[in-house]
């Protein structure tokens, strides 16, 4: 397994390159300050997957679009200092696969690991928590909504989409997946959050995954 941080703080990214290679076996990792270097290291090594920092220079949510876009299977786990709401949002609304703050217990980065690389979205419970709209659809799930359910509310072609977000795709990537136009899969989208009584795609995503949408096979 190859790991590629990428961090403009050096130190931390030998701290993370330590306590990577001494919690997992077989695992070489790569580190970069420079987040201009990413698209370059992507092309000329094999990475199975990308720890980046949310915020540094030439990063941010522009640096995870663009790795989305360019690499969309490519598991992607944010690592960042803050804790708000937003950030986490809009991070889960571009397709990565797991957010981790820097706070948290080395083992949260490892189990986050874990999930992405077996295709599964990670967000620490205790984040999730501290989003109420968030913590709602999970408990809606958990109360006993099911795929019975919710396919009564939306049409084959939304549950399709509903199983393409679950797995972190865009509406870039769903239109290519579902031979649809861009504007298409947004119009299906609006509709589809309407129906389910949803704010956001973030919440369509949690929704999904809880009813292991993201876990089943892709539609044709």
């Amino acid at each position: 397994m190859h790991i590629l941080i990428v961090d403009d703080h050096a130190f931390v990214c030998a701290g993370l390159k330590a306590t990577l290679t001494g919690q997992l076996d077989d695992v070489q990792v790569t580190t970069t300050v420079r987040a201009e270097e990413v698209l370059s290291i992507l092309a000329n090594q094999d990475i199975d997957l990308v720890i980046l920092d949310l915020f540094m220079p030439d990063g941010g949510f522009g640096l995870i679009g663009l790795l989305r876009d360019s690499y969309p299977s490519l598991p992607l786990v944010v690592l960042s200092a803050s804790e708000n709401s937003t950030h986490i949002k809009k991070c889960l609304g571009l397709g990565v696969t797991g957010f981790v703050t820097k706070s948290a217990p080395k083992e949260a980065l490892l189990e986050a690991i874990s999930k992405a690389l077996d295709g599964e979205q990670y967000v620490p419970k205790y984040l999730i928590e501290s989003m109420p709209e968030m913590a709602r659809v999970i408990d809606e799930v958990d109360s006993g909504v099911n795929i019975e359910i919710i396919s009564e509310l939306i049409t084959d072609r939304q549950m399709d989409i509903l199983r393409c977000i679950s797995r972190g795709r865009s509406n870039k990537q769903i239109a290519r997946k579902l031979d649809l136009s861009e504007n298409t899969v947004k119009v299906h989208v609006s509709a589809m959050l309407k129906s389910l009584g949803l704010s956001n795609r973030t919440q369509a995503g949690i929704l999904g995954q809880k009813l292991g949408l993201a876990e089943s096979s892709d539609p044709n």
